[in-house]
């Protein structure tokens, strides 16, 4: 089913130049964009797993996630490191207090995933790369003291001065897909993303936590429900997805900045939700103080469009992903659903999506053009009312197969799932 949606790349532009009102200027586009295909016509089938699922290959990391924020702030986490040792032209440290990177068998983002280390490994660095923004090392307090490679900027050794150590590897990085006419349900993901990361790594955000930002359609739990039973079934895309699915933490998870009926500025209202756990705080800086995520899904504008000016909206929705990047958390917008209720809300809504592509490009942030991956569904996957999206009589919003994704709150899920895969795979290294 999702092959369909690529055909409506030029009814998409053709609607959206049919907009009423001022047209919009857009900026010079993000450098690549990573582009989501259909999955693989076979695939290798496994048994459903668990929710922690085993790694052998490496220590592991088994985050918990929080459904209920905590009633008081906790700080970022120290990043000073311990004392650093240096013994015969190696270096012993350890990885740094909210960061668990990968372990690759090369330097560079080419190099073969080993598995993910927590923040209790500790390590002795022999080597690096030339412009040592890679190390090589063995893991000392692992039973097999097995050797790799991972980013500097994510070990205790961010700061300090590793020039003693020889240069050992270079660094090949994967080099993303290259724009194709055929998929742009997700782009932006750039160097940008990544140096949002890495502020955010530096501030104590987690890399493996993601929230969500936005109205009844985000607060909705049929949105990215926490998997319960066996409840889903990825489908076609149980390779793609399984391994972003085991990496993040957040689902299910009630969100301080997402409610029934909001529009952008309840976002950014001081003290506008929780006043018990926020105080006077906006619920975007709450919940990422409170959270602190890596990555934000961000999908508001359906109540907007209903009678807000659509330069308050642009101006309400900017100050949304300044915060987020200010914060050190992605943000990544997503389109809003067609509104099928009447033919002025359709235009409303065919205005609003160009008003999201336009941040997204000029602040240089991931976008999920949600909008276009409903195109071929029954109904635009618009539910009855003509603004919610649909979802199956059973409510498992989590089941990747064609009669599933018939929903537009299954696609939904899908294309966040896809849009989380490329921030894993390309960003959170």
């Amino acid at each position: 089913m999702m092959r369909a949606f690529h055909r409506l790349g030029v009814m998409a532009a053709l609607l959206l130049s049919a907009c009423s009102g001022a047209p919009l200027s857009l900026p010079t586009p993000t450098p690549f964009e990573i582009l989501i295909l259909p999955p693989a016509q076979t695939f290798v089938p496994t048994p459903t797993p668990s929710l922690t699922p085993t790694v052998t290959s490496t220590p592991t990391v088994t985050p918990t996630p929080t459904d209920t924020p905590p009633p008081s702030p906790t700080p970022p986490p120290s990043f000073t490191p311990p004392a650093v040792a240096l013994i015969g032209g190696a270096i012993d440290s350890r990885i740094c207090d909210t960061c668990q990177p990968y372990l690759r068998e090369s330097p560079g983002t080419a190099g073969r995933i080993l598995g993910r280390l927590d923040q209790t490994v500790t390590f002795r660095a022999v080597g690096r790369s030339a412009d040592s923004t890679w190390l090589q090392v063995e893991l000392t307090n692992d039973p097999r003291r097995r050797f790799g490679w991972v980013f500097r900027a994510l070990t205790a050794l961010r700061e300090a001065d590793v020039s003693v150590l020889p240069v050992t590897g270079e660094v090949i990085d994967v080099t993303p897909a290259p724009p194709s006419s055929a998929s742009n349900l997700i782009s932006g993901v750039s160097a940008n993303a990544r140096q949002i990361f890495l502020r955010g790594q530096s501030l104590g955000n987690q890399a493996h936590v993601f929230t969500r930002v936005g109205d009844s359609i985000t607060a909705s739990p049929y949105f990215l429900p926490a998997f319960s039973g066996g409840g889903y079934d990825l489908g076609a895309y149980q390779n793609e997805l399984w391994e972003t699915v085991r990496f993040y933490s957040g689902f299910g998870s009630a969100s301080l900045a997402a409610g029934n009926g909001w529009g952008a500025d309840r976002i950014l209202q001081n003290g506008y939700n929780a006043p018990e756990v926020c105080g006077s705080e906006p619920p975007l800086v709450c919940e990422y103080r409170l959270r602190k995520p890596a990555v934000a899904l961000i999908m508001i504008g359906t109540n907007d469009s209903g009678g807000v000016d659509p330069a308050v909206y642009e101006r309400n929705l900017s100050r949304i992903v300044e915060l987020s990047i200010e914060m050190g958390v992605i943000p990544v917008l997503s389109t809003i659903p067609p509104k099928l209720n009447d033919a002025w809300n359709g235009e409303r809504a065919l205005q609003w999506n160009a008003i999201i592509k336009n941040v997204a490009r000029r602040y240089d942030v991931p976008l999920m053009d949600y909008w276009l991956a409903l195109q071929s569904a029954p109904n635009y996957g618009i539910d009855a009312d003509g603004i919610h999206p649909s979802a199956p009589s059973d409510g498992n919003t989590l089941r990747f197969t064609p009669e599933g994704l018939r929903y537009g709150y299954t696609i939904r899920n899908l294309v966040a799932l896809q849009a989380l895969d490329a921030l894993r795979r390309y960003v959170l290294y």
